[in-house]
């Protein structure tokens, strides 16, 4: 089977986010970016299919993953290595007047091929940290680029970065944000991350240094798109099938992830061959009981979406973590979600003040929103995912 399950979708795995693309790439040329949303809507892969886009742009554009590190002077270095002279300017020679024009828009920047880059600027003063003459070099360096700096995991990097050291984190994201704020500078940048930066950035009331990027929500598929996915995906796997069981497919995904229709549309791929099996039936055609085979099957699979108990559990303490699975237990229970005032009555053993009560809501639905748990459906707190809401009714609702 090759439907990607997880995986970066590249090439011809990478469908539609036609018109975010389109949105983004008008954004990106006045703004630096967040590109925020819940897990498993696809954005490593519209930063790699961005990046692959950039050189029709004028822009030299690097994807650089900084999960794997947790250090200020790591992070310059990651910049660095993705962007060394020698890149730059083959980028400059080769995109020609595209580097121009994108170039024109900011400011008149003499470009010096073959020896470098670099136009006057005048930079503000640097952190006090080991790493500020790294960053001044970087800074000065590439501020002249027509240059899209495509960040991923970024809040990942942060998370690790604010638990061991948060004045360091502070002192970082300080000189990110004057970098950005820098009079007619030409590089761009494009922050994402498998966690909510926003609520992440909150948690730690630090939400003014980065309030001068602009967020761009990624929201689910629309439902043509979907629907084109399943029929191309089931097609390549060498099945056929009405657009109803399709439709019957988005049905019970309900929130329509990426990720979560082709984890569905595999496992019901699978039912159907075990059906076929079975009967010896000759015809690779899906039905609809093929979904709701495949469904239950994911359900049964305890392990199949522990990672989303366990890292609430991880990263929480009391009394939040207690006062968080306590809402998903009882948005779990109700099929079409809850209101904001049910849910305040369910809580109210837990904190019985109102006021406290309504602030810790708060708080929680913004961890939970930015990490793709819960999210609201015509005034109604509710799962995003369908299969997310039953296993967590299966396992963990009280």
């Amino acid at each position: 089977m090759t439907i990607k399950l997880g995986n970066k979708a590249d090439g011809e795995d990478f469908f539609d986010r036609q018109t975010e693309r389109e949105d983004l790439w008008r954004y990106v040329e006045g703004n630096h970016i967040v590109l925020s949303g819940p897990r498993r809507l696809g954005k490593t892969s519209l930063l790699q299919r961005l990046g692959e886009e950039a050189a029709d742009k004028g822009l030299l554009a690097r994807l650089v993953d900084v999960e794997g590190i947790d250090t200020p002077q790591a992070f310059i270095a990651e910049l660095e290595r993705a962007f060394p002279d020698s890149s730059v300017t083959g980028h400059l020679q080769a995109a020609g007047s595209k580097a121009s024009e994108w170039l024109n828009r900011f400011r008149k920047v003499e470009l010096k091929i073959p020896g470098g880059f670099g136009g006057g600027l005048e930079l503000q003063a640097m952190p006090e940290a080991p790493w500020s003459e790294a960053a001044y070099r970087l800074q000065k360096r590439l501020s002249d680029v027509p240059a899209l700096v495509l960040i991923d995991e970024f809040s990942v990097f942060l998370e690790k970065l604010l638990a061991h050291d948060p004045a360091e984190a502070e002192r970082l994201l300080g000189w990110l944000r004057t970098w950005r704020q820098q009079s007619g500078i030409a590089c761009r940048f494009l922050f994402s991350g498998s966690i909510g930066l926003n609520a992440l950035l909150a948690r730690y009331t630090l939400n003014t240094r980065f309030n001068d990027c602009y967020d761009f929500r990624l929201g689910p598929f629309r439902h043509s798109a979907a629907m084109a996915m399943l029929a191309e995906q089931s097609r390549r796997e060498g099945w056929l099938a009405d657009q109803d069981v399709f439709t019957h497919l988005c049905g019970r995904v309900g929130w329509l992830s990426p990720f979560y229709i082709n984890l569905l549309l595999a496992n019901t791929i699978e039912a159907a061959r075990d059906r076929l099996l079975e009967t010896d039936a000759k015809e690779r055609r899906l039905q609809q009981t093929d979904v709701d085979d495949a469904y239950d099957r994911l359900l049964a699979v305890r392990s199949r979406f522990i990672h989303w108990y366990q890292r609430l559990e991880r990263d929480l303490t009391e009394p939040h973590r207690s006062f968080t699975l306590a809402i998903l237990s009882f948005v779990a229970k109700s099929d079409n979600g809850l209101t904001q005032r049910q849910l305040m009555a369910r809580l109210q053993r837990l904190e019985p003040d109102p006021e406290q009560r309504a602030s810790r809501l708060a708080g929680a639905m913004l961890l939970l929103e930015e990490d793709g748990y819960l999210g609201m459906e015509d005034d109604r707190i509710c799962f995003l995912s369908f299969l997310l809401r039953d296993y967590w009714r299966r396992n963990y609702a009280r």
